[in-house]
């Protein structure tokens, strides 16, 4: 049996209320965007897909691994920004900074563990973000563009980072659920 999997940074509640906010000054612009919901916002660090259920024992281990020899760290979550740009957004998101590296070298040896498992690693350079929505269409889209804009440079706070969570993403009609299978603690 397979399930959907990722790996995440949970982000605590008064960030998310801060988003929540942002997200529905968003939504007014009528703009044809799939939101995410408020409860599922998160920093993904690693998508791993669908996986066998019995090899969540070897990815708990690569996890752990990864996590071991890392203590907290913060994260400073703000300015809004687009993927590929704020010109032409496609996926809208919270960037997210660090002072170090660790968010970096954590997501380095997790790519770098999965691929033991059949998971290639990524092509891309890790950008440390969180979506928030992805267009559907280019309804409404110069009202979401001036929007964005506004908030290029915006603070929603500091999250510390503790630990790394093992998340399970079951697809629905009405969006996705997530069920934390796992949790990591940082050294």
């Amino acid at each position: 049996m397979t399930i959907r999997v990722f790996i995440a940074v949970e982000i605590d509640s008064e960030i998310k209320n801060k988003l929540s906010e942002y997200l529905s000054m968003l939504k007014r612009t009528g703009a044809d965007v799939k939101w995410v919901s408020p409860e599922n916002i998160h920093l993904t660090l690693k998508f791993i897909g669908y996986i066998e259920k019995d090899a969540l024992i070897n990815l708990n281990k690569i996890i752990s691994d990864a996590v071991s020899s890392t203590g907290p760290f913060s994260i400073s979550i703000g300015n809004i920004g687009a993927f590929p740009s704020l010109k032409k957004p496609r996926v809208v998101f919270v960037c997210v900074q660090e002072k170090g590296n660790d968010l970096l070298r954590i997501y380095e040896k997790l790519d770098k563990g999965v691929e033991r498992l059949g998971i290639n690693k990524e092509s891309k350079k890790y950008v440390g973000h969180i979506t928030l929505g992805r267009v559907k269409s280019q309804k409404n889209i110069s009202n979401l563009k001036n929007a964005l804009n506004s908030g290029k440079e915006c603070c929603f706070g500091l999250e510390k980072v503790t630990s790394l969570s093992l998340i399970e993403s079951e697809l629905t009609p009405t969006g996705p659920i997530y069920t934390r299978l796992n949790n990591f603690i940082l050294n």
